[in-house]
């Protein structure tokens, strides 16, 4: 899987679809482990909330097992 860039409101889609899922193992899409990194367009010092964010970058899990 390669990493891309959805909107906020396409991450909601995602969610809202189960193709991106919350488990307590963590985010997964279709099946693979992902991290979602927030991409803000303001300033960094205004930075209060992961969920404030422009656009978020889907991107496999890094492993540490």
């Amino acid at each position: 899987m390669e990493e891309f860039t959805v909107s906020k409101e396409e991450l909601h889609e995602l969610f809202q679809k189960k193709t991106l899922k919350d488990t307590n193992k963590g985010w997964y899409f279709k099946d693979q482990e992902v991290e979602i990194i927030a991409i803000h367009t303001i300033e960094t010092k205004y930075i209060q909330d992961m969920m404030r964010a422009d656009f978020y970058k889907i991107k496999p899990a890094e492993s540490y097992r």
